[in-house]
């Protein structure tokens, strides 16, 4: 909330500086008080600039004469004369005087008064923007106290032993449940509810708003009802995941294979998946993580279905994205891989190898244009075709790498840490044949058909040899 505040702060500081730029000029007269008048122009300067009258310039032109005169004459009418037309002149040099500084008052005064308007709008723009940005961070504080806006989707939460009420505020915060920790801790504060959390599992979500979350967190936990351990082994379908769900009741099989299909529930990862497919069958088959996984008996779908993305989350790492990109994978192609080599290859120490061959006939598809890869054309055959309402063998053919090129539309199960590993990190091999003796687990390479026949010939002999061996062996029980 502290950080929600500085940014609008900022963000006020901001929009004042934009203003203050936008209204910046040069320096401006200094303004005038009511009570100043401006000062008389003196009177040289205003005499300069005054027209000179007639009575004036024949004073001047016989000023020299007048003196000559003086000492010649003493006639006072001839003074009394020239002296009104000097006075004349000093009344019409002080009248336009004081007419300039009337009108240099009214322009300082209507300056005065259009700088007041400047500064009043100026003054109202930065009150009605401030305003607006508290009303908007007002309302989003409003709107996220009480979850308007926000998703209804549950999430499963656990509350450790001893956890703190900010240690929950910060949990509930990193699960996407609430946006504002310290707007969390008030809340919680308001209702006296820092020492009433109880540690355990609880079920919540977003829209619940502040004081129905906290007040989730202070019931019952939900580990108070029966729990059971499943666990889904390397290179399992989804078909049979939700069956073995379904068979521990935990929940209903359709139900869990249409939400886990269905997504969107904000994992970071789901937003590198293809959203739709005309032919991939199931969307997100390869993405349930083989691991061992507590749920409780009648556990909502979705809720499974979140804990077991939330797996596949934290063991999908930065540096597994990275290696995608240098080897120009998408996460969809990479599971995709991954899946056919844990459904090929017998253990993890030959993983690596059998990554090299795929990876070879990919990037040479002018020449191996199919993958050839039998639990592909299993996976078409067994788990595609009797589970369509409708037949599609445009799909079943995609699926079936002995007549589709490339990669299938998508995985066919779901691949555990050494299959993805082994994608990343291929062996360095010039081999684009491989074949297996099922019995034994020995896998042969080869670099051309005619070393891979010779491959399938040795295998046929080696099982051949193992059934007479164990007939010999019945006969001599």
């Amino acid at each position: 909330m502290a950080e929600n505040r500085e940014k609008n702060r900022d963000a006020v500081d901001d929009l004042l500086d934009e203003i203050l730029r936008e209204t910046e000029t040069e320096d401006p007269a200094p303004m005038l008080s009511e009570e100043t008048e401006p000062e008389a122009e003196p009177y040289e300067e205003a005499a300069e600039e005054a027209p000179v009258s007639k009575a004036a310039a024949a004073h001047e032109d016989h000023s020299e004469a007048a003196d000559s005169y003086d000492d010649e004459y003493d006639d006072d009418d001839y003074d009394d004369e020239y002296d009104d037309e000097y006075d004349d002149y000093e009344e019409e040099r002080r009248r336009r005087a004081k007419k300039r500084a009337a009108a240099a008052r009214r322009r300082k005064n209507r300056r005065k008064k259009s700088r007041g308007i400047s500064c009043s709008l100026l003054a109202l723009t930065i009150i009605f923007s401030v305003s607006i940005l508290l009303s908007a961070a007002i309302l989003a504080v409003a709107m996220e106290l009480f979850g308007i806006n926000k998703s209804m989707v549950e999430k499963p939460v656990t509350i450790p032993k001893g956890a703190t009420t900010a240690d929950i505020a910060e949990l509930l915060e990193e699960e996407g449940i609430i946006r504002l920790p310290k707007l969390f801790l008030v809340m919680s504060r308001l209702n006296n509810a820092d020492a009433l959390y109880i540690a355990g599992e609880h079920v919540v979500s977003p829209a619940m708003g502040y004081e129905a979350i906290i007040e989730e967190l202070c019931d019952d936990a939900v580990n108070k009802r029966e729990t059971v351990t499943v666990t889904f082994r390397e290179g399992i379908n989804l078909l049979d995941a939700a069956q073995l769900l379904e068979e521990n009741e935990v929940c209903n099989a359709k139900d869990f294979i249409f939400y886990f299909n269905a997504g969107g529930y904000g994992f970071e990862f789901e937003a590198l998946v293809p959203q739709t497919s005309e032919l991939k069958f199931y969307r997100m088959e390869g993405y349930l993580f083989p691991d061992t996984y507590d749920f409780y008996v009648g556990e909502d779908p979705e809720i499974v279905v979140q804990k077991i993305y939330e797996n596949f989350e934290r063991k999908l790492t930065q540096d597994d994205l990275e290696r995608m990109d240098e080897l120009g994978l998408t996460l969809d192609e990479m599971i995709t891989l991954a899946s056919i080599v844990q459904a090929e290859a017998p253990v993890a120490s030959s993983m690596q190898m059998v990554s090299s061959v795929f990876h070879n006939r990919l990037n040479n598809s002018s020449i191996f244009p199919l993958l050839q890869s039998d639990p592909t054309r299993v996976y078409a055959e067994d788990v595609i075709e009797p589970n369509l309402d409708i037949a599609n063998h445009l799909m079943c053919d995609a699926y079936n790498t002995y007549v589709g090129a490339g990669l299938p539309p998508g995985a066919i199960n779901n691949p555990g840490r050494d299959a993805i590993d082994a994608v990343l990190y291929p062996a360095e091999s010039d081999y684009y044949f491989f074949c297996a003796n099922v019995q034994t687990g020995e896998i042969f390479y080869a670099k051309t058909n005619a070393e891979h026949e010779e491959n399938l010939a040795e295998i046929k002999r080696q099982q051949e040899e193992g059934a007479l061996a164990g007939d010999g062996n019945n006969t001599e029980e």
